[in-house]
This record gives structure tokens, C-alpha cells and sequence, in this order.
């Protein structure tokens, strides 16, 4: 069974803060990587929900978050703008949950499924709902042009929060409506004025990813990525038990390695190119706060695990590592390269050589979402709870992704990878080895 509610809303018109303004930098970059590119989550509520319980609660989540009743229009200079002109309420799809199969399905649907950029009503966020006994299974699907992984923990926060107590009082968090520039001045001034660096860079990446990986099948290749479904992701799971969580955190604190460097360490004799998210709220021009909207960014490098010296010399040789590149030259350097001066299509080619190179054929990140529990999300209530959590971006580019984070204190594993272009067995022994090494560290 499957109904689908999107007429109905159409006649919603979600008349709050108007917004219209150009897609900011970082917004900029994640649009020109393409379609689909969505960030989608599947949460498990105990507690059955009602419709109209839950379109009370989207409509407050859109009011308190002004990007969840955007859409992207372009202006006459063919630039892409955000505007809440006609946008609608967020649209419900009601389907029939028979088994757990049911609900990864629509999962994987809303991974591959794009955003209908040429409506002029619908926003770019889109809920699935799925019933089960007294268990409510909701897929939250998000365009990543206008989200990342803390926007979605915070929205699933306020979600739970407002079905729990749906007459309190919504505070807007309207910082996304600003039309100042994101970047502070000093990373402003790295940034060019003119197309003529990138252009001479895109020049330079073709000649340097020529040397490296060859002229014609790679460069086939990576065209053949881009335009296929992508819709074969798979996902293996793992999780310590409390007490295991507790005595590595424990380990992490005593030795004053972060949590983040050292789960990057129990990766690195598998993997040792590692892309790390980095949480960017507190190093922009305004404060972001709990706001919901694009704000991370990333930092990827290569080293070696050394055998010999043991679990934590490497975990602290990582985090010497990490805290080098997690300086603003560093993190922003991206934009030096790929940025608004470029036309989205160029930035889209020169984005496809640039993570080619320094991921070196082989992207893999590992998001880190820390502890949900800190975050205030209900986890025990008489009403709505989180049962579980888990989350994945549309893989535009073949990588591999693992999702990690803490929930009821115990710590959860997520490793994305597409069974087309990676090997399930190679998949479970780098899980397996992980464990290992984090259980005898």
C-alpha cells in the first residue's frame, strides 16, 4: 500500500521567514557535485505516530529551520539561489511496513531517487512514513546542498522533542536566511575573485591526473561513475557492547587521543587515505548554532600504521596528523580551487580530478557523530523515543563511508560501501580487523 500525500500539501503554502539569497560557498560546491546527492536517515520511534501528529511536527521543524521550506531556482545570471516563494509543506509518502526488508528498501529508494528541481512548490526535504506494531519507522531524505550530519542529529532532536511536547513554542533559527558572506575575511582573501586560477588549476589537475593514472579508461571510468544509478549501496553494521564503549572512551581520555583519531587509527592498516568531515559552525563568519544547514567540510590525508609501535603510538602520531590539517589553511584550501568563480559544470569535472587524486582512487571517509546521547535526543519517554538511528549520503563517487556514533552508550558502526565496485568480503574483514583492534588496544 502506498499513498502518497504531496497534492494535498501542495495547497500549504508555508507563509514564515522568506527567504531569498545565492548559494554560499560551501552550499555551491556540494550542488555542482549533481543529482542525486541526498543525505538520508532512517529513525526508529517507539511509539506509534498519528498523521496528524506528525504534519504538526514537520510544520514546526520547518518554521524553527527556514531551509527546510526552501527549494533552488536560478537567477539570470544562471547562478542558483535559494527562495521560499510558493514553497509547500513537507510531503509525506505513507507506506505499508510488512517486514524490515520494507523499510530499507525505501531507504535505498530515497538514496537514488532525485529531488524535482524544476517544481516550484516542493522543498528539498521529503518524509517517508512506515508503521509497524507500535514501532513507527520514519526515512528522513534531505537534498545535501542544504544539510549535513549534525543539521540531521539536531532536526532529529527537535522532531522527537515536539512530538513529545507538541504545543511548545518553536524558536526560529533563521542564520541560513543571511545574506553576508559565510567565509570569515581571512579565508575570503585566499579565495579568487576571477575563473583564471581555477582554470589554470583544472588545466594543471588534467596534466598531473594524466601522469598519474593515464589518459582515456580512468578519466572513462570516472564519466561512467557519474552517470551510473548508484543504487547497489550496501551497508554492514557493528556495535560495542556499554561496557566496551565505555572502556575505550576511557582509554581515548587517559591518553588524550580524541575519540575520532583514534577510530581513524583502527581503519589505517586497511585503509590509510582517509577523508575527515570537519565540523565547520564555529570557524564562519556569524555564529551557526544549532542551525540547520550545510557547514562541514573536510580534510584528507594519507599515513602510514606502524606495527611496531603499537596501537596508541599510532593513534597519537594520527591525531599530530589530523590537528596539522585541521588548521583553516588546511580545511578551506578546497575552496581556493572549487569555488562560485566556476561554472557548475567545470566544477563539477574539476571536483571529479581533484577527489580522484588526493583520495587516490579509493575515497573513503569516516563521519564521526559522536554522542547522540549528549545531544539531548529522548531516549526514554512515555511517549516517542529513539529505538535506532542510522544514516547515508547518495554515492556519487564510489566511496566507502562509515558512520559512527554513540547512542544509549553504546557505540555504532556503519560501513557503507557499493557491492559493484567493492568486495563484501574485503568489507567484513576490515570490519572485523577494526573490532580487533579496538577490543585489544
Amino acid at each position: 500500500m502506498f499513498i502518497n500525500r504531496e497534492k494535498i500539501y501542495s495547497m500549504n503554502i508555508v507563509s514564515v521567514i522568506q527567504m531569498k539569497r545565492e548559494l554560499n560557498e560551501l552550499e555551491y560546491l556540494n550542488f555542482a557535485i549533481g543529482q542525486p546527492y541526498n543525505l538520508v536517515v532512517i529513525l526508529r520511534i517507539q511509539g506509534k505516530l498519528t498523521i496528524d501528529l506528525l504534519e504538526k511536527v514537520l510544520s514546526k521543524v520547518q518554521h524553527r529551520h527556514p531551509l527546510l521550506k526552501a527549494r533552488i531556482e536560478f537567477n539570470i545570471q544562471e547562478i542558483p539561489c535559494f527562495t521560499s516563494e510558493g514553497v509547500v509543506s513537507i510531503p509525506i509518502s505513507i507506506i505499508e511496513r510488512k517486514n524490515e526488508g520494507d523499510t530499507l528498501k525505501e531507504f535505498h529508494k530515497q538514496l537514488v531517487t532525485p529531488f524535482n528541481l524544476e517544481s516550484k512548490v516542493l522543498p528539498l526535504f521529503r518524509v517517508s512514513l512506515l508503521f509497524a506494531n507500535q514501532n513507527t519507522d520514519l526515512v528522513l531524505c534531505c537534498q545535501h546542498t542544504v544539510t549535513d550530519g549534525m543539521s540531521m542529529a539536531f532536526l532529529i532532536r527537535d522532531i522527537i522533542k515536539y512530538l513529545n511536547n507538541p504545543t511548545e513554542k518553536v524558536v526560529v533559527l533563521d542564520t541560513p536566511t543571511k545574506k553576508e558572506d559565510i567565509f570569515p575575511p581571512k579565508v575570503r582573501r585566499t579565495i579568487p575573485k576571477t575563473s583564471t586560477r581555477s582554470k589554470i588549476m583544472l588545466a594543471l589537475l588534467k596534466v598531473y591526473h594524466f601522469f598519474i593514472f593515464g589518459f582515456g579508461r580512468r578519466r572513462k571510468e570516472l564519466e561512467e561513475n557519474k552517470n551510473s544509478k548508484h543504487d547497489d549501496l550496501q551497508i554492514h553494521s557493528w556495535n560495542l557492547s556499554e561496557s566496551q564503549t565505555k572502556e575505550f572512551l576511557k582509554k581515548c581520555k587517559d591518553r588524550r587521543i580524541s575519540v575520532h583519531s583514534a577510530i581513524c587509527t583502527a581503519f589505517l592498516p586497511d585503509i590509510s587515505t582517509i577523508n575527515n568531515p570537519v565540523d565547520l559552525r564555529n570557524r564562519l563568519n556569524y555564529p551557526i548554532g544549532e542551525s540547520f544547514g550545510l557547514y562541514a567540510g573536510g580534510t584528507v590525508f594519507t599515513t602510514k600504521y606502524h606495527k611496531r609501535n603499537g596501537f596508541w603510538e599510532n593513534a597519537k602520531r594520527y591525531q599530530r596528523k589530523l590537528i596539522w590539517n585541521l588548521r583553516d589553511r588546511k580545511v578551506f584550501s578546497i575552496n581556493r580551487i572549487l569555488n562560485k568563480t566556476i561554472s557548475l559544470t567545470t566544477l563539477e569535472t574539476l571536483g571529479l580530478l581533484y577527489t580522484d587524486i588526493v583520495s587516490r582512487q579509493d575515497p573513503f571517509a569516516i563521519t564521526n557523530l559522536r554522542s547522540l546521547d549528549k545531544l539531548g535526543i529522548a531516549l526514554e519517554s512515555e511517549k516517542y523515543s529513539v529505538d535506532s538511528f542510522n544514516a547515508a549520503i547518495s554515492n556519487t563517487l564510489d566511496a566507502m563511508t562509515v558512520i559512527v556514533f554513540t547512542l544509549r552508550k553504546k557505540m555504532f558502526f556503519h560501513f557503507h560501501y557499493m557491492e559493484s565496485k567493492h568486495d563484501k568480503d574485503r568489507i567484513i574483514q576490515i570490519s572485523e580487523n577494526v573490532i580487533k583492534r579496538i577490543l585489544e588496544s
